[in-house]
């Protein structure tokens, strides 16, 4: 059986809500308050660490599950073929969590070209 990841949490005096630390600590560092799609990965795998240098901010749920399948695999000795594209998650980085995050390629299109379908 798995065991279950801790995170330390942090609540809020002003509206009583209580959020996971290494998300208060991702907004404090960008500035913003964190997209609710985006996802703050640990680098080195300890969900207690939240130093700030270890937090990076990953787009999605999907990118996330995408990158640690792809760490697993490097971990357990399966060759990757395009070693690059995991290269901003791998790197340790100095700086702000600006650095660490990984931009969204998505399609120009709008969601209105993508309904019409031409012949």
């Amino acid at each position: 059986m798995r065991r279950q990841k801790r995170y330390a949490t942090k609540k809020d005096k002003t509206t009583g809500k209580v959020t996971r630390a290494h998300r208060v600590i991702a907004a404090e560092r960008l500035g913003r308050p964190l997209l609710p799609g985006e996802i703050i990965h640990h680098r080195d795998g300890d969900s207690t660490n939240n130093h700030p240098d270890n937090l990076l901010v990953l787009p999605s749920q999907a990118y996330h599950a995408h990158v640690e399948h792809h760490l697993r695999c490097e971990k357990r000795g399966m060759a990757f073929l395009f070693p690059e594209l995991l290269q901003g998650v791998k790197e340790e980085r100095k700086g702000t969590l600006f650095d660490g995050i990984l931009p969204v390629q998505r399609s120009k299109r709008t969601t209105a070209a993508r309904r019409i379908r031409w012949c």
